[in-house]
C-alpha cells in the first residue's frame, strides 16, 4: 500500500469492515501489516469521491475522519490508530527495519513479527495488489508469505489477506485464488468479501471463529446489498 492512497473509498471499505470485525469481539487485537511502498510521482489516490463509495458509507465517523485526514493533508496509515483507540480497538502497525517494504528485504521483513502480534488477532495484510503473480515484486504478497502466516498465528486469530481484482472475469479469479489458497494452505475455501474492484480473504484456523466469521461477513454484505 502507499500512503498516497490513504482516506480513499477502498480504505472506508477495509476499516469499516476491521471495524465491525473488531466490535464482534471475535479477537483481542488489531495486527496491520502494510507492506508499505513510497508514493509515486502519478496522480494516484484521487478516489475518495464519497457520492461513487459503496461499501463503508454507513459509518459516519469513519467517513469524517478519512475526510478530515485528507482534507488536513495527514494521509498517513499511523493515523488509524487514533481512530481506533476510540472505540477501545488495540492495534498495532507493524513496520520493518526500513520504513518502506521490497522485494529484496520480504524476507527479514515477515521474518521479524513478533509472535505476540499474531496471537489472538484479526492479522489484516495489505500489499499494493495481492497475492502473487507469476512476475512478483514488492506490490504482490508471496503464497509462501502467506502459508508462513497461517502456520505462526494462533489458533483463535483471523488472517485478512487484500486482493486487487485483475483484468479478468471477477468470477473466474475469485474461484481460482479461493481454491488456490485451500489447496496450499487451509483445507477449505476461505471466507470472501468483495465489490467491484476488490476482495478481502479471511483465514481461520478455529471452526468456531470460522462459524462466527462466516455470519459477520454475510450481515455486513447484506448491509450494502
Amino acid at each position: 500500500m502507499k500512503n498516497q492512497y490513504f482516506g480513499d473509498n477502498k480504505d472506508l471499505f477495509t476499516y469499516d469492515l476491521v471495524y465491525h470485525i473488531m466490535q464482534a469481539g471475535l479477537v483481542n487485537h488489531f495486527t496491520f501489516i502494510p507492506m508499505l511502498t513510497r508514493n509515486e510521482v502519478k496522480g494516484h489516490g484521487s478516489k475518495y469521491d464519497r457520492d461513487k463509495a459503496g461499501i463503508g458509507t454507513q459509518n459516519k465517523e469513519l467517513v469524517s475522519f478519512l475526510d478530515d485526514c485528507i482534507r488536513e493533508n495527514r494521509r498517513d496509515i499511523k493515523q488509524l490508530a487514533s481512530f481506533f483507540a476510540r472505540y477501545g480497538i488495540k492495534m498495532a502497525i507493524y513496520s520493518g527495519k526500513d520504513e518502506y517494504f521490497s522485494h529484496r528485504n520480504r524476507r527479514e521483513y515477515f521474518a521479524q513479527i513478533k509472535d505476540e502480534l499474531l496471537t489472538k488477532s484479526l492479522i489484516f495484510v495489505d500489499p499494493d495488489i495481492g497475492l502473487g503473480v507469476a512476475r512478483s515484486g514488492e506490490k504482490h504478497l508471496l503464497l509462501a508469505e502467506v502459508q508462513d502466516l497461517f502456520q505462526r498465528m494462533g489458533e483463535h486469530s483471523i488472517l485478512m489477506l487484500f486482493q486487487h481484482f485483475p483484468r479478468e472475469d471477477h468470477h473466474e479469479y475469485l474461484h481460482r485464488r479461493a481454491e488456490e489458497l485451500a489447496d496450499n494452505v487451509t483445507g477449505d475455501e476461505p471466507i470472501c468479501i468483495y465489490d467491484d474492484e476488490i476482495i478481502f480473504f479471511f483465514l481461520t484456523r478455529n471452526d468456531a471463529i470460522e462459524h462466527s466469521l462466516t455470519d459477520l461477513i454475510g450481515e455486513y454484505a447484506e448491509r450494502y446489498s
